[in-house]
């Protein structure tokens, strides 16, 4: 128990520390008011906006764009990334492809999206779904590749062929790697998705900062941009907490090379 609330001490001490500073400066007004606000009054703002703005609107928006794009770009992230690390022809095929506009910022080709589909849902999630869908294609790809040959050779040996390869060995093989890429994958989707709403929509949390920032009405603004943090806090904690519930194995494997070899035959 003491080790656990000094883990959590380290953890939050500075983002603690942060909050209580910027709250006595804004106070004091040692920072300029009009462009610094007390934490506790851009707290009341977000729940009087979530209760009766348009802010819970705006949010629940972000969240349906959100879940749309990552689950596409999960899908076939995962599907592409398994078989461009598994099978080298499509990786030749693939690879120059993804090497080439993984870098491209994916907000650039938002004005691609909208000519062909037109200004609405799918451009914006089409551009989040492009962000995932790089960032997971290619750590998936990695971690099949890091599959050590030997571990391979031994799940042969314990029967891991066909569609046992994949299922009872590659997958838990590379379950960690995968499960931060989808981590990885859903921030990247959130950060471009919020930029997308910024320039080209007229909903979202993106859409609501800009609208605020263009009303100087900073208090709403500061809203918006905590919700987006909290959601980005609330991936990553979410994330941490699934993976010893669906990766129960992985502390086995971590003590105990051979357990996974063992567990798929």
């Amino acid at each position: 128990m003491t080790g656990t609330l000094r883990t959590l001490g380290q953890t939050w001490a500075i983002p603690i520390l942060l909050v209580v500073l910027w709250e006595v400066l804004t106070r004091t007004e040692v920072l300029d008011p009009r462009f610094f606000i007390p934490l506790g009054d851009i707290a009341v703002t977000t729940v009087e906006e979530l209760v009766n703005g348009r802010l819970g609107s705006d949010l629940l928006t972000t969240l349906r764009r959100l879940g749309f794009a990552f689950a596409l770009a999960a899908v076939a992230g995962v599907g592409l990334g398994i078989a461009s690390g598994h099978w080298r022809l499509i990786e030749w095929l693939t690879r120059p492809i993804t090497d080439t506009l993984y870098p491209l910022p994916k907000i650039a080709i938002l004005p691609l999206f909208i000519i062909i589909v037109g200004r609405g849902e799918v451009a914006f999630i089409l551009t989040a779904f492009a962000t995932g869908f790089f960032q997971i294609i290619i750590s998936t790809r990695g971690s099949v590749r890091n599959v050590s040959p030997e571990l391979i050779e031994a799940g042969r040996n314990f029967g891991a062929t066909g569609h046992r390869y994949f299922t009872r060995f590659l997958f838990p093989a590379i379950a960690p790697q995968l499960f931060n890429g989808l981590r990885l994958g859903l921030a990247t989707c959130l950060i471009t998705l919020i930029a997308a709403e910024f320039v080209g929509s007229d909903s979202g949390l993106g859409s609501m900062i800009h609208r605020a920032g263009q009303q100087f009405a900073v208090d709403e603004m500061y809203a918006g941009l905590v919700l987006v943090g909290l959601l980005g806090l609330v991936v990553s904690l979410l994330f941490r907490a699934l993976e010893p519930l669906l990766l129960p194995w992985q502390r086995g494997i971590s003590q105990n090379g051979t357990g996974l070899v063992a567990s798929g035959g």
